[in-house]
C-alpha cells in the first residue's frame, strides 16, 4: 500500500506517517496543494490523509478532483475544521471519512482500516509461489516451511514480484513501488537489495528464482530443476 499525507505541520505529518507505518507500506508527506498535485501526478496512491487548510489554499479542491478519478485513493480528511458544515462539505466533496483534530491515534488507524475495506483495495494476506509464502504486513516469509523475517524493502520487492509472478516488472516500476518519492536512491541500491533477497531465499531452500532482465527489470518464476 502507498499512502499520501497532505499536512503542512511537519510534526503532525511525521506523526501520522509513523501511525500509517503500522500498515507496512510506503508513506509520502507533502505540505501544500502544489506538492500534493505533483505527487499525485507521479504516483498511484491507495490512501490519502488530507488536512484542509494549507499555505496555498483549501485542500478540499484536491479531494474533489481526486473524486472524479476512476483510480482514486481512499480519502480521509484530518483537519481542525470540524464544524458540522465543514464535515458535510468534505464528505460531499468526495472524502470517504472526516476526522477532526486533535485525534486519537487508535481511532485514525481504525478509520483507515475501515475505508480500505472497500472491495477494490482488498488484497490477499498471503502471496505465494512454489514453497515461498509472503505474509503481507508482517515482512515474514515462509520458505520450505521455515520462517524468515525480511527487511522492509526486501519484503516490498518480493511482494511486487509475487504479484506479477512469471511477468517482467521493469526497474522503474519496482523503484516506484518500494521507495518514497523523496528517498535518495543510489544507482545500485535496488540491485543490492534484490541480490540480498535472492541469497536469503536460496539459503532457505526456496524453489523460486529472481532473474535479472538486462536493461529491463526482473521476473520471479519457479526455478528450473537441476
Amino acid at each position: 500500500m502507498r499512502s499520501l499525507v497532505i499536512e503542512d505541520e511537519p510534526q503532525i505529518g511525521a506523526y501520522v506517517s509513523r501511525l500509517l507505518g503500522q500498515l507496512h507500506g510506503i508513506v509520502d508527506i507533502v505540505g501544500s496543494i502544489a506538492d500534493a498535485r505533483q505527487a499525485l501526478d507521479n504516483f498511484k496512491y491507495d490512501l490519502a490523509i488530507v488536512d484542509r487548510m494549507l499555505p496555498d489554499g483549501d485542500a478540499l479542491q484536491v479531494v474533489t478532483a481526486l473524486n472524479r478519478s476512476p483510480d482514486r485513493p481512499a480519502i480521509i480528511m484530518l483537519t481542525s475544521r470540524d464544524a458540522k458544515e465543514d464535515v458535510v462539505d468534505g464528505l460531499n466533496g468526495g472524502a470517504d471519512d472526516y476526522l477532526g483534530k486533535p485525534f486519537e491515534p487508535q481511532e485514525l488507524i481504525a478509520r483507515v482500516r475501515a475505508v480500505l475495506r472497500r472491495p477494490r483495495l482488498l488484497a490477499p494476506s498471503v502471496l505465494s509461489l512454489g514453497n515461498v509464502e509472503l505474509h503481507l504486513g508482517s515482512n515474514e516469509v515462509v520458505v520450505a516451511d521455515r520462517k524468515l523475517l525480511l527487511r522492509r524493502r526486501e519484503a516490498l520487492i518480493l511482494a511486487a514480484l509475487l504479484m506479477r509472478r512469471d511477468r517482467v516488472i521493469t526497474r522503474a516500476a519496482l523503484i516506484e513501488e518500494i521507495y518514497g518519492f523523496d528517498d535518495e536512491i543510489e544507482s545500485n541500491t535496488l540491485e543490492a537489495q534484490v541480490s540480498r533477497l535472492r541469497k536469503k531465499l536460496a539459503a532457505f531452500g526456496g524453489d523460486v528464482e529472481i532473474r535479472s532482465m538486462r536493461g529491463i527489470g526482473y521476473i520471479l518464476r519457479l526455478a528450473t530443476p537441476r
